[in-house]
């Protein structure tokens, strides 16, 4: 921080510099300065207590915060924890649990701002599932969340008065209006109407899900910028409709516009809050309320100055948002479409018959998906190891879709809900959700409609953005620059290596490489942390390994894997460890203070510390790196 804060004071006194030429690069380095120093200041201001081991399923209570269906049961948040046998200054704050409810069952969820008690295991927060992978524990430490875990059904509400404040009110009407969304709509159609909604999507179908991701129009699903600007843009043409409907003295004057405008602000202020404040629907906000202002003051309103204004706000309010794979694609996308209309759309053009309004429509659609798109295929792939083939084509079919049918029908489920008509609404956004998901299977179906790719490394996404900052800021030839920079940060792809071999906390998961591809030697396929290695490591699921093969072999004291002619052993016992100690060149074992002589060992110490190993042969040579290695430390790391 003291660095960043040097960097500032001297950026700040070149700047004044009247004779200084460079003014914009040394205002961009000020500005990372003072973003550096602000997340660091910020990371001091919001300590939090983390859970220091796990535990096994013991009384937990605390106050409702926030509850979420899920597509087996509910996830719920609590606040102002105790757990049972635990130190106060050991318990943390908030803690998440997930409860799988039998079908069927008639449990009424918590109310928001009671409390509860419940049995419930609880874990701290899981690092990164591999080196170079999504920090979990940062996205839980920057939400406050001290530990997460599973709750043990049925729960008892504690005798004493729930809080029933504004912010628990509309919690809960917004948990009751999800839930009578899902009731009326049945489980499949159901939660993806709550999706587009409240924002609730947590509880749609594991089948439809994947479909969507893998036809790339989950993004649909989730509240972003398009919803915002179609429900503002229906609001608003509504309000407008509704001055027009004034007296012939009343109903041209400029004011009516600005009330429309201002009017059409506190109702999507109020969406906002009923989507419950994702990144994406957040910045669309913010960018919509310029707009909305500069009609309400008269004035013109710069796009991409918008959007930049926009990060802004969201980084001073919460820096931590510029990791989130919400904020990062929300923003690559809308640069690179405001960057494409504004050079190729807004230029004057001579009339146009019919048919060359429909060309340029579909051209635009075209265009604007095609470059979204390549905006945020590198911050996919990054996040998410993801590369959806026919994601353009997919987006040019159910956009219409979306912005002239589903949002509309969102917009018009509002307008009706105060008046009791809401069921109309529900009605046909039914069809279009129908609609929607007939798209995504069919596109799903297709060959290679979905591949899993590696991560980029930090330095490719990194030149990948900045190259885009440069294409679409810059108005100039120069820009073109930017196009070389996005290539390269590309194809650091081509520089990624893929471990040999994955060993999880305490060896409950191990992944090795043989001559088919990677197998899982030890652990549940379709648990979370196998899930996640496979899809880095460019694959949709792992095979599990045959046992007693060339590459792994088992007995009752311990296995053995067999890597790049390495022999890699994982005993159990000290009985198997005296004789691997001399047969193996690596070592990785659960029993703790283990030495050998000739083999390089990971003993119980080591994984604790260190987590998620991954291990490399190169030339020979064994190389190991840990995911806390990569995470370093960090007030979130726990260490």
């Amino acid at each position: 921080m003291m660095l960043a804060i040097v960097v500032c004071i001297g950026a700040a006194g070149v700047g004044l510099w009247r004779r200084v030429r460079f003014r914009l690069p040394i205002a961009a380095l000020l500005l990372v300065a003072l973003g550096a120093a602000w997340a660091s200041i910020y990371t001091t201001l919001h300590p939090i207590t983390v859970l220091d081991r796990a535990m096994t399923p013991r009384p937990v209570s605390g106050t409702v915060r926030d509850v979420e269906r899920t597509e087996t049961g509910l996830r719920i948040t609590l606040d102002d924890v105790t757990i049972s046998n635990l130190a106060p200054e050991k318990t943390p704050q908030r803690v998440r649990l997930s409860l799988r409810l039998k079908q069927g069952t008639a449990l009424q969820f918590p109310r928001v701002g009671s409390r509860i008690e419940l049995l419930a295991g609880l874990l701290p927060p899981m690092g990164p599932a591999m080196p170079h992978g999504f920090d979990f524990a940062r996205y839980f430490f920057f939400r406050g969340i001290g530990a997460v875990g599973y709750g043990l059904p049925p729960w008892t509400v504690l005798p004493q008065p729930p809080e029933s404040g504004v912010a628990e009110w509309f919690a809960n009407w917004r948990i009751g209006l999800t839930e009578n969304i899902i009731a009326t709509l049945g489980t499949r159609h159901g939660p993806i109407a709550a999706g587009l909604i409240t924002g609730e999507d947590r509880a749609i179908v594991e089948s439809d899900y994947e479909a969507l991701k893998a036809a790339n129009l989950y993004h649909i699903i989730a509240i972003s910028g398009g919803h915002m600007v179609v429900i503002s843009g229906v609001l608003f043409l509504l309000m407008r409709w509704l001055t027009l409907c004034l007296p012939h003295r009343l109903r041209y004057r400029p004011e009516m516009k600005s009330i429309a405008a201002f009017a059409t602000l506190l109702l999507t202020t109020a969406y906002l809050f009923v989507t419950g404040l994702p990144p994406s629907a957040v910045r669309a906000y913010v960018m919509i309320a310029l707009v909305l202002l500069a009609v309400i003051l008269r004035r013109q309103v710069d796009p991409m100055r918008s959007l930049m204004l926009a990060a802004l706000i969201m980084l001073a309010f919460d820096p931590s948002d510029l990791f989130e794979p919400g904020f990062q694609l929300s923003f690559v996308a809308t640069l690179a479409i405001v960057a494409l209309v504004e050079r190729m759309f807004f230029r004057p053009h001579p009339a146009q018959g019919l048919a060359g309004r429909i060309r340029r429509i579909v051209a635009a659609s075209f265009l604007i998906s095609l470059v979204a798109e390549a905006a945020t295929a590198s911050l996919v792939i990054a996040q998410f190891n993801q590369f959806a083939a026919y994601g353009v084509l997919a987006n040019i079919l159910a956009t219409p879709l979306v912005s002239l049918f589903l949002m509309p029908t969102v917009a018009l489920y509002f307008l009706l809900l105060p008046f009791g008509g809401e069921a109309a609404a529900l009605w046909a956004l039914d069809k279009g959700i129908a609609a929607m998901l007939w798209i995504a299977h069919t596109i799903a179906a297709w060959p290679h409609a979905q591949s899993f790719v590696p991560s980029l490394p930090g330095w490719g996404v990194t030149l990948f953005v900045v190259g885009l900052l440069w294409l679409c800021i810059w108005e100039r030839r120069p820009r073109w620059l930017g196009v070389p920079v996005m290539v390269t940060g590309i194809m650091s792809l081509t520089t990624v290596a893929l471990p040999d071999l994955l060993v999880g906390q305490e060896v409950k998961q191990i992944v090795l490489r043989t001559p088919d591809g990677y197998v899982l030697a030890r652990g549940r396929a379709d648990s979370m942390v196998p899930q996640l290695w496979a899809n880095a490591l460019g694959q949709k699921e792992l095979e599990r390994a045959a046992l007693d093969s060339v590459y792994w072999r088992c007995d009752t004291l311990g296995c053995v894997a067999t890597v790049e002619e390495k022999r890699i052993a994982f005993p159990e016992s000290g009985m198997a460890l005296l004789e691997d100690c001399h047969a193996a060149q690596v070592v990785i074992t659960p029993l703790r203070s283990v030495r050998c002589e000739q083999a390089w060992v990971i003993d119980g110490w080591d994984l604790w510390r260190g987590g998620v190993h991954a291990l490399w042969v190169e030339d020979g040579r064994a190389r190991i790196e840990s995911s806390a290695e990569w995470q370093g430390e960090r007030p979130w790391s726990g260490r």
